[in-house]
């Protein structure tokens, strides 16, 4: 995978999650941080889990010491949630601009030891798993927002960020 479809790809990811933070900005604080049935508890459960894993997931990218862990109960507001996303969003950002083709097909080493996983793979194919893990949790957002809270939500598909990109 080339850097510029790389970035592509989360560049639709961005995209997409900013739709989504509008749905989600239709909630209240209590029901932001409401527990639900479902995934890891909360709205807030869900945007918090996907940026610790995404954090954590850049440590191991940059091979660097994994940073301490995000708990939910450290975000109460919207507000203050969403600023931590977007400041966890733009290192992001930086770090794939940063990205050479040899940096991508780089073979980089990871584990999970909760699970006792040691594993390789290329760069790029992690950063697939990232932004595939992102939709998976997004999608999880956007039903919970329609199921539950009978909120209006959008349409996410990659290929209307593509297609329209005069409207991103």
């Amino acid at each position: 995978m080339k850097p510029d479809e790389i970035r592509t790809l989360f560049n639709y990811n961005f995209w997409a999650f900013d739709r989504v933070w509008e749905s989600i900005c239709q909630l209240s604080d209590t029901q932001f941080v409401e527990q639900i049935d479902y995934s890891t508890g909360s709205i807030r459960n869900i945007v918090a889990h996907i940026m610790s894993a995404n954090r954590n997931w850049m440590g191991r990218l940059q091979n660097a010491e994994m940073p301490p862990r995000l708990f939910y109960e450290d975000f109460v507001s919207l507000s203050q949630t969403r600023a931590k996303w977007v400041e966890l969003q733009n290192e992001f950002i930086d770090y794939l601009d940063s990205l050479t083709q040899e940096q991508l097909d780089e073979i980089v080493d990871w584990e999970l030891p909760a699970r006792g996983w040691k594993f390789s793979n290329a760069r790029w194919e992690i950063l697939l798993h990232v932004a595939n893990h992102a939709t998976d949790h997004r999608a999880q957002i956007l039903a919970t927002l329609h199921y539950h809270f009978h909120v209006k939500t959008i349409e996410q598909d990659m290929i209307f960020y593509i297609a329209r990109p005069d409207q991103n």
